[in-house]
């Protein structure tokens, strides 16, 4: 029962900033220690062919459970499958408590593979179950693993929403250990989100509740992260005091890698005071333990500190054999950050040397990585690189490095040297202007990308628009003139019938009398799907659930319909698109499918409308994901609401299509 306690408990997630002088780690706890990935399954659940002999109850689904989780580590596959076999009978048995539980095990394995729409989709439907079983645990559970997944895509602002209604829970709650540990979180999304005095007063919070229960780890823990922040903020006797009592912790408790972490940031404060010896002793003893543990780039972190404050000391040997190792380090596992600093570094101490071919090849080393980085960034995230390419930093950058090359020039008695430094002033220029040149096509050719994409969702809409109202017109039509002359047809047949001496009980007449009726049902059916009138009265719920009963309710096909947080209307193109795509879905499982059963959810929140259509028939092969006129029909809609739409096999059988509406 424990066991299944901490499952619910949420996933920590950590962000780190990286600053030339130190490295400065947020550190996080999570709220349970995952197994180790060579763990052997829990004694309970070691035996899968004993749990899927048991019969078909509650206690399968939970010991399914049981196995997906055990397995999660050990054999991801077959979690996955055990995972799906607990979803499967739940919803069979109609055991919403399981069903949250399998949807959240599932949920953390995509997650793991990052297969980040379809962990969602898995969480959303956990959400909807264990609110309606007011299962706050398993609420806040669902809000923070859903942070993660918008951490993971960078949507830090998402991120922090869903932790705070996890905090919110858990302050109505508890323990006050989640509480902490959430709120730890949060500070850490408010630090890189640059919202500083937000993130220190949340740190202290969480420290003041790991104080209160003695969580000693914790507190240090917090502490090293209140120091960060005073950092940024410029506090440096407040940091120095907080990295000092959490380094006395973790030296004494004997843990490694946090201590050298805050050693390594103790150490920068130490740099950039002047207190050099204190400085390498600190890098000194952080490198020794990264080294045991066989960090590369934590040890590439180290190495450039150390080798700076020698640099600074006037140790230039042992500064230029330490940089080259932290260059060769940091090389070797991509940190290019580490290996930026570390070629700026061995520039300089050339320069003291007054080697002025090895200074000019570390420094054009250092400015051609300098630029491949900001290349990088550019094609990343142009409209951050946009600004960051102001004029004002752009000429500071050629000043400075005017600059640097003066110092070199007066330095160097040799012509050759000249030469070079002229050349790479110029080059310097000419890829400057390139970048500029290469910024303004990229902005005129998205500003072209842009109108042409307007004027063809313009007239996408317009189709959809006709096309809407001309269904209105021909329903109209065959409602008030095709279905009015059928009626009409009726009581003239009756009337003839009457004047020929014959009654409705005759053979001819009855039959005559079958196919009126039948026909204006058929063409009320018609008119109805062409646009039906709940659609427009009463609002796109009660719309999909008359479409469903009406599609379904004959065909021996189950449904399941679940709106939620549908209590308004919402904007009638909105309205409209969902409808006709959740039509179309319905009509592609009756026609293809052979599926048994339809589940359908509606989720209006945050500024989005979500669906969520699922069957358990016989799937969707690759080759029909972009094909058919159903689906062509679909992406279309979608396309003019401005939506993502994504459909595939949604497990062992059947299909899963998310379509995600934004609301604004």
């Amino acid at each position: 029962m424990l066991r299944h306690m901490f499952r619910r408990m949420p996933v920590h997630w950590c962000l780190c900033a990286y600053r030339p002088v130190f490295t400065c780690a947020l550190l996080a706890v999570g709220l349970f220690a995952e197994k180790s990935a060579h763990a052997e399954p829990q004694s309970g659940v070691r035996d899968p062919a004993a749990v899927l002999a048991l019969p078909d109850d509650s206690n399968k689904v939970n010991k399914l459970s049981d196995l997906c989780y055990a397995y999660r580590r050990v054999d991801a596959d077959s979690a996955m499958l055990f995972g799906n076999a607990a979803l499967r009978l739940a919803k069979k048995l109609r055991y919403p408590r399981g069903e949250a539980q399998a949807c959240n095990d599932l949920s953390i394995i995509y997650l793991d593979r990052g297969a980040y729409n379809r962990a969602d989709s898995l969480l959303l439907r956990s959400l909807a179950l264990r609110t309606q079983l007011r299962d706050s645990a398993g609420m806040a559970a669902v809000h923070n693993k859903r942070g993660i997944i918008f951490q993971s895509r960078f949507m830090l602002e998402d991120a922090l929403e869903e932790d705070l209604r996890a905090l919110r829970i858990y302050e109505r709650t508890g323990p006050p250990a989640h509480e902490a540990t959430i709120l730890n979180n949060i500070g850490i999304l408010q630090f890189n989100l640059r919202r500083l005095p937000d993130a220190l007063a949340t740190h202290r919070r969480a420290a003041a509740i790991r104080g209160r229960i003695n969580d000693g780890q914790g507190l240090a823990q917090s502490q090293g992260n209140m120091a960060n922040v005073e950092l940024q903020l410029g506090d440096t006797t407040a940091a120095t005091a907080h990295l000092r009592a959490a380094i006395t912790y973790f030296r004494d408790h004997d843990l490694s890698p946090e201590l050298a972490v805050q050693l390594n940031n103790l150490a920068g404060i130490s740099l950039a005071q002047g207190q050099m010896d204190a400085a390498a002793g600190q890098y000194g003893e952080a490198l020794a333990i990264r080294k045991e543990a066989g960090q590369p780039k934590a040890i590439a972190s180290s190495l450039i500190g150390l080798g700076g404050t020698l640099l600074r000391q006037g140790r230039l040997r042992e500064a230029r054999s330490t940089l080259l190792e932290a260059l060769a380090m940091s090389r070797s596992v991509g940190a290019r950050s580490e290996e930026l600093q570390a070629l700026l570094d061995l520039s300089r101490l050339h320069a003291q040397l007054n080697h002025g071919d090895s200074t000019f090849l570390y420094h054009q080393e250092y400015v051609q990585l300098k630029d491949s980085i900001f290349n990088s960034d550019l094609n990343a995230q142009l409209a951050e690189a946009q600004t960051k390419f102001e004029t004002e930093k752009k000429e500071r950058r050629i000043q400075e490095q005017r600059a640097e090359i003066a110092v070199l020039e007066r330095r160097s008695e040799q012509r050759k040297f000249w030469l070079l430094a002229a050349v790479g002033g110029a080059s310097l220029i000419l890829v400057t202007a390139l970048l500029i040149l290469q910024v303004q096509r990229q902005r005129a050719r998205s500003r072209h990308d842009a109108s042409v994409i307007r004027e063809r969702e313009a007239g996408l809409r317009g189709v959809l628009a006709a096309t809407e109202a001309e269904r209105k017109r021909i329903a109209s039509e065959l409602h008030d003139g095709v279905g009015q002359q059928l009626t009409g047809l009726r009581f003239r047949l009756e009337e003839i019938a009457t004047a020929t001496g014959h009654t409705t009980s005759s053979k001819a007449v009855a039959e005559a009398l079958t196919l009126a009726d039948d026909a204006g049902r058929e063409v009320r059916h018609i008119a109805h799907a062409m646009m039906p009138k709940a659609l427009g009265d009463l609002g796109l719920g009660p719309a999909v659930a008359d479409m469903l009963e009406r599609a379904l309710g004959g065909t021996g096909i189950a449904h399941e319909f679940d709106p939620m947080g549908l209590n308004g209307r919402l904007p009638k193109e909105v309205e409209t698109g969902v409808y006709r795509i959740a039509q179309e879905l319905v009509q592609n499982t009756m026609k293809h499918a052979g599926a048994q059963h339809v589940s359908l959810q509606l989720l209006h929140n945050k500024g989005h409308l979500v669906m969520i259509y699922e069957d358990d028939g016989k799937g969707i092969s690759p080759s029909e994901t972009g094909g058919g006129i159903g689906l062509r029909n679909i992406r279309e809609r979608a396309h003019a609401l401005r939506a993502s739409f994504h459909i595939g096999n949604g497990g062992p059988r059947g299909i899963l299509a998310t379509l995600r509406v934004p609301i604004g």
